[in-house]
């Protein structure tokens, strides 16, 4: 496992000011939520995600799952205003069967070396009732990695939705796409 450095943090942080509502904000929005779903943030980093995620669910709970401690911590400063937050530090082996409404992930899929995707996505996928959507934002620069992600979704038992091409602020091009299970 590798912690972030403090400049990543920095980084991150300075984007999350910066281009918070062009960024975060939108991918948020775009999340199929009424307001009473159990929702999970794979890779949540500082949830820059989740901060907009967690006031669209004012009757449901918000699961901020992470492998780095650092991580973690700047989630829980950044969420600390939110009562319906829980910040989980481990991998995807801690999440359950059918426990999730909606799964979503922001720019993590494509750090996850291939094999592990074979064992994460998986998990990710079990973790959703029937019915539930997984979104995720990946850069479009490593399509080999986009190809193996959305062949596993589909492996998986996940259908695909609705794609869409964005052009990200300090990121580039990304692909967006919403599955179903």
């Amino acid at each position: 496992m590798c912690e972030p450095t403090r400049l990543e943090m920095f980084l991150t942080r300075l984007a999350f000011f910066l281009c918070g509502k062009s960024v975060y904000r939108t991918f948020a929005e775009r999340l199929p939520l009424e307001g009473g779903e159990r929702v999970l943030d794979f890779g949540s980093g500082m949830g820059t995600v989740a901060f907009y995620s967690a006031r669209r669910l004012p009757k449901g709970h918000l699961t901020c799952l992470d492998i780095s401690k650092r991580w973690l911590n700047a989630c829980r400063r950044t969420l600390r205003s939110y009562g319906n937050v829980t910040c989980l530090h481990s991998d995807a082996s801690a999440l359950g069967e059918d426990s999730f409404d909606v799964v979503y992930s922001h720019f993590v899929l494509h750090d996850i070396p291939k094999n592990e995707l074979e064992r994460v996505i998986p998990k990710l996928t079990g973790s959703l009732r029937t019915g539930g959507a997984l979104i995720f934002r990946e850069p479009l620069k490593d399509t080999d990695k986009i190809s193996t992600i959305k062949r596993l979704l589909e492996k998986n038992g996940l259908l695909l939705k609705e794609s869409r091409v964005t052009d990200i602020p300090l990121m580039g091009n990304a692909l967006e796409s919403f599955y179903i299970k």
